[in-house]
């Protein structure tokens, strides 16, 4: 089983002992978490894909084995992108169970004295470097038959420019299944200056910078856990939790 020290942040595979300490500074040692079974900050989940192109390098960073993390990322900017727009907290969950949606994201609405749970399903697709215009990956997903309250976010990571205007007109060409689209993508190559562009159902334009909205959010809750009671819809802060990283 997998321990970190939440002290020194030593990992730890450990047998046969259920409550170890660690071998450097004596703290009690976190147990790995199930999977990804709890809801994580957009804060914790753009450190976390950070962490991973330090571990693997940013070529290994873009492969299939941490596509699960990388989805999360690019779902986690577009939530601090929403966030500039609703100014409300968002918590950023990976779809393990089903083949999609790749992320849910959800809202906690209490202006009712109550927790309501709003929910985003969000299908997510990389617009690659092989990849010359963006209307073409949008045209393949919307051949596919997806729920109509799927949302399709296009994460532009191939350098290309896109002139909008042109993409909305070819956009109201096709049957979209989804509810919403919208594009992210980087505005600056010297800053992190980003964008997301809502190009279905109407055109909306957002612009921020990543590192300045990532510390207004720091401290935001790293991890929620909706409890199991019934339709019920209350969430525990679960503190410090050890995922580890794939």
């Amino acid at each position: 089983m997998k321990f970190i020290c939440p002290s020194c942040g030593r990992e730890d595979e450990v047998i046969g002992d259920n409550a170890p300490l660690c071998l450097v500074c004596s703290t009690a040692l976190i147990k790995a978490a199930p999977g990804y079974v709890n809801w994580m900050s957009p804060s914790l989940a753009i450190r976390r894909f950070e962490t991973v192109i330090r571990k693997h390098g940013p070529a290994q960073s873009l492969s299939g084995r941490v596509k699960r993390e990388r989805e999360a990322w690019i779902t986690a900017v577009w939530a601090l992108g929403l966030h500039e727009i609703t100014g409300q907290e968002y918590w950023i969950e990976i779809e393990t169970r089903d083949q999609t949606p790749d992320c849910k994201v959800h809202q906690l609405d209490q202006r009712s004295g109550n927790n309501r749970i709003l929910t985003l399903n969000v299908e997510v697709v990389e617009w690659e470097q092989h990849q010359t215009d963006a209307i073409d990956v949008i045209r393949q997903k919307c051949a596919k038959a997806y729920p109509q309250y799927f949302t399709l976010l296009v994460f532009a990571r191939n350098g290309e420019s896109v002139c909008i205007d042109e993409l909305l007109q070819q956009i109201k060409t096709l049957t979209v299944p989804f509810c919403e689209i919208w594009l992210l993508g980087r505005l600056s190559a010297s800053a992190a200056k980003y964008g997301i562009f809502m190009l279905h159902p109407y055109s909306k334009l957002v612009e921020f910078d990543l590192g300045e909205v990532f510390d207004r959010n720091k401290a935001q809750i790293d991890f929620l856990k909706r409890q199991k009671r019934g339709r019920g819809t209350e969430v525990q802060d679960l503190g410090i939790v050890y995922v580890p990283i794939p």
